[in-house]
């Protein structure tokens, strides 16, 4: 059996499924984070359901890859019924789109979510009369409470879903009329789908219904007052005192993340002392005496330390900040906050969605970058994120090396900012595209924490499962080197590295790691001898270098491999030039 959620973005399709399976797909507070059809099985009456959660869509005659995905999916997939998630808080605008839905003639049960938000906002809706309209049942629903998750499941077990159709001819797959849509479509299994983008007839019915709908089955309680939860909305949403305090509000993020290092730092290399000598000791008591030997027992403790005090803290912290700027509504008012920035690099203010994303992890963030309005800005936003966006593993890394050397770190912020304003100056003007800025802000809302954990959990287990093990065993590959002399080999580079970039031929090396994994690169130079001067400038061409493995798989299948290639370019081409006018620049 399989069941297709549908809705506009930001009514809670997702968060209607984590309360329904309690799955673990991502529930963001902002348009574009499902760009795929997702799917979950639920077990019910001994029966597998299918659920396919869609991207969030307004309509499905509109152009766009969301509408794309969804028309695919109801295409290719044999749905029995249709879940169309609408928003309690603006129900004339989710309503165009049910409309739409149940003219596929596949059965629909419209789920009004956010219920309990739209009682305190003063909104009473009636279901009967609302199902006596649609002729399907309505649910009226909380992903927060879980009212009505009794009611959808007995639903789910039913299975006989056209038995539910109160209107003769519903709840089976027929034809659309076309002469009522006024257009042509893509035949699918027994029903059409609209594939015209043009406002006709049709249209404009649909959005009276849905208007007239709205109006007869909502009622305005008149003791309704705002909530202090809105009147903070209203001040977040002005166009000057709220740009002023969101990025007042990312400044104390970036505090709370170094302070964050700082404070766990010192209690864990603590904890983990005596382990680490424990585990040296253990491994020259093992193994017999030898390269191998003194290797593992120095490699494996210095590859547990670094992990656990700087990367672990760093990425925990940013996957908590990012998940409660995503539950909470803050991050696409980030988004309308710095539109005007964002213009300067050709890009619209959504670009600050997939860039803030990139803090945590650039793979999904690269994923993010669907929901730019362009192929030009999603090339340029892609480019900016393999190159000058560090993910958390790399920031923690990079700390360690400007805290082990004394690094310039005004110099290498500086740095990153000038590079991220001129090259994406630069791409805005070879790429020129021209988009209107139209965004819609969902409600502020307080963050729900299941949600939030569920978010950090998903993030954060990627430092068990890739960082941990892949800084490990390149440490003890980066002390074989060492201990083997192998990187002597090197030494003929020194003159040359010497004098383009000022660094020592073993720091040019850690450079050209970034193309497996940038965080590994650092663990180079915290094995190096390297003054302030040189750790400056090679941890700033490490942290402007190429894109990493992961990221390079992802960017060729968003943008091809022609795309990668010219991302390649640029990063070689940024990571030395910066190399350069440092060496030229810095003092001696």
């Amino acid at each position: 059996m399989a069941v297709a959620l549908i809705g506009n973005p930001n009514v809670g399709k997702s968060s209607v499924l984590n309360r329904l399976c309690g799955s673990s797909i991502f529930v963001s507070n902002y348009p574009g984070t499902s760009v795929e059809v997702t799917k979950t099985k639920f077990n019910v009456v001994n029966r597998d359901v299918d659920i396919y959660d869609t991207p969030g869509i307004y309509s499905l005659h509109s152009p766009g890859e969301e509408q794309r995905v969804v028309k695919e999916m109801l295409k290719s997939e044999d749905i029995e019924l249709i879940l169309n998630i609408v928003d309690a808080t603006n129900l004339e605008r989710n309503l165009v789109l049910t409309y739409e839905l149940l003219e596929l003639g596949i059965p629909v049960v419209v789920v009004v979510n956010q219920i309990d938000r739209a009682r305190v906002m003063g909104i009473k809706i009636d279901p009967r009369k609302m199902r006596s309209l649609l002729h399907s049942p309505v649910i009226l629903f909380s992903a927060v409470s879980g009212e009505g998750l009794v009611q959808l499941i007995r639903v789910l077990e039913s299975g006989d879903f056209a038995a539910q159709i109160d209107k003769p001819g519903m709840g089976k797959k027929v034809a659309v009329d076309l002469s009522l849509s006024g257009r042509y479509g893509e035949r699918g299994k027994g029903y059409v789908i609209p594939t015209e983008t043009s406002i006709n007839e049709a249209d404009l019915e649909r959005a009276k219904k849905a208007r007239d709908t709205a109006k007869f089955v909502t009622t305005q309680m008149k003791a309704g007052q705002k909530i202090w939860l809105e009147r903070i909305q209203n001040i977040l949403d002005h166009p000057v005192i709220g740009v002023v305090l969101l990025l007042f509000f990312a400044y104390l993020g970036f505090l709370l993340l170094l302070k964050s290092i700082e404070l766990s730092e010192g209690p864990i290399s603590t904890v983990l002392e005596p382990v680490n000598r424990l585990i040296g000791h253990l491994i020259s008591e093992i193994l017999p005496s030898g390269i191998v030997s003194s290797v593992l027992s120095k490699a494996v403790p210095e590859g547990l330390i670094i992990p656990f005090t700087i990367i672990m803290p760093a990425m925990l912290m940013v996957s908590l900040l990012m998940s409660i700027l995503e539950d909470t509504g803050l991050l696409p008012r980030y988004s309308v906050a710095l539109e005007r920035a964002g213009s300067f690099f050709g890009v619209s203010g959504q670009a600050v969605i997939p860039l803030s994303l990139g803090f945590g992890c650039r793979t999904p963030a690269i994923l993010a970058t669907r929901i730019m309005p362009s192929e030009a800005e999603r090339f340029i936003v892609i480019t900016l994120l393999s190159i000058v966006i560090p993910c958390a593993a790399t920031l923690g890394i990079m700390a360690s090396v400007v805290s082990t050397f004394e690094a310039y770190l005004p110099v290498i912020v500086l740095t990153m900012l000038a590079t991220l304003t001129i090259l994406g100056f630069i791409l805005s003007r070879i790429m020129p595209g021209e988009s209107v800025f139209v965004y819609e802000l969902p409600p502020l809302r307080l963050p729900m924490w299941s949600n939030v954990w569920s978010k950090v959990k998903v993030r954060f287990s990627g430092f068990f499962t890739e960082v941990l093990p892949l800084l490990l065993l390149m440490n003890i590959i980066i002390r074989a080197l060492m201990e083997s002399g192998l990187l002597n080999i090197f030494h003929d580079m020194e003159n040359f590295t010497r004098f383009l970039f000022g660094i020592p031929a073993e720091a040019f090396v850690a450079v050209l790691i970034t193309i497996f994994q940038r965080y590994l690169a650092p663990l180079v130079l915290l094995n190096l001898p390297l003054t302030p001067r040189e750790a400056t400038i090679a941890i700033t061409m490490i942290a402007l270098s190429l894109p990493c493995l992961p990221v390079m798989v992802m960017t060729v299948r968003e943008i091809g491999l022609k795309g990668l290639i010219k991302v390649l370019i640029m990063a070689f081409s940024t990571s030395f030039a910066v190399g350069i006018i440092l060496n030229c620049i810095l003092p001696f």
